[in-house]
């Protein structure tokens, strides 16, 4: 399997898609940093001063790995690749768990990557912001890494059951989307419900009203939905906050959608 896994990692290393990834993580977390830096600077920096930089890469990183894992593991249907891996003797089982682990080293380097672009500005956040504490930072980092490989997952699972490329990024991307606005459509019906607010209403004769909620509590399908959602959580980690019922979703995601794509992958006609 270590033989399949150093095969991808030589094929990333050429191919201009991930290099491209690569390059765009270096302004992204540069924003990210100039984000944080800019509200220390105008007095209103608060946990989210060192949540943007650190955890920020996880809000679009579904978008970004679906790109590069549809056109780079996508083509190895096209080319001949995979018959050629099982005509070889590789098992399917160690086929699969090798694309995971290549994608899911491929997605860490995309995020130390983000980290990098803004490590010269640590010093300075260190000297006028103190440090977060170590258990939320830990938990955090902890998240973001299950947050990840959630996205590999599910990424990895679908590369290995659709052959035509063009469909494989068009679902994958197309899904990365709606995972990504329904996040945002959770949180906003989370943070209504429990803090409370003004929300507009109209009534039979068309008029606009404007009815105030007191902060209560959200129900559980949108409780749950505010724990599981890839955006959601990144979201949250970039508050730095962080609870172990969120990794336990993300590692949930990730062991289900890799125990049901290795049944199906075992069972697909390789063409």
């Amino acid at each position: 399997m270590f033989d399949l896994i150093r095969s991808h990692l030589a094929r990333l290393w050429k191919s201009p898609v991930y290099w491209l990834a690569l390059l765009v993580m270096l302004p992204y977390g540069l924003g990210l940093s100039n984000s944080a830096v800019g509200d220390i600077q105008s007095g209103e920096a608060g946990p989210g001063a060192w949540g943007q930089p650190l955890f920020g890469p996880g809000l679009l990183m579904g978008m970004i790995l679906a790109a590069v894992f549809a056109l780079f593991f996508g083509a190895e249907y096209a080319d001949g690749t995979m018959r050629s891996k099982l005509v070889a003797g590789h098992g399917r089982g160690r086929v699969y768990l090798a694309t995971l682990a290549a994608s899911l080293l491929a997605a860490l380097a995309l995020y130390l990557v983000s980290l990098l672009a803004w490590a010269p500005r640590l010093g300075w956040m260190l000297k006028n912001l103190p440090a977060p504490e170590t258990k939320t930072l830990v938990l955090c980092l902890g998240g973001t890494a299950l947050l990840l490989a959630g996205y590999c997952s599910v990424c990895v699972m679908l590369c290995m059951l659709i052959q035509r490329r063009s469909l494989l990024a068009v679902v994958l991307i197309l899904l990365m989307v709606l995972v990504f606005f329904a996040s945002l459509q959770v949180q906003d019906a989370y943070e209504t419900a429990t803090n409370g607010g003004m929300q507009m209403t109209v009534n039979a004769a068309g008029e606009q009203q404007f009815v105030f909620h007191e902060p209560g509590q959200a129900g559980p399908l949108t409780a749950f939905l505010y724990d599981a959602l890839p955006g959601c959580q990144a979201y949250r980690y970039m508050d730095m906050e962080a609870a172990p019922r969120m990794l336990a979703c993300s590692a949930a995601l990730t062991a289900l959608t890799t125990a049901l794509g290795l049944i199906l992958f075992r069972r697909k006609d390789v063409r």
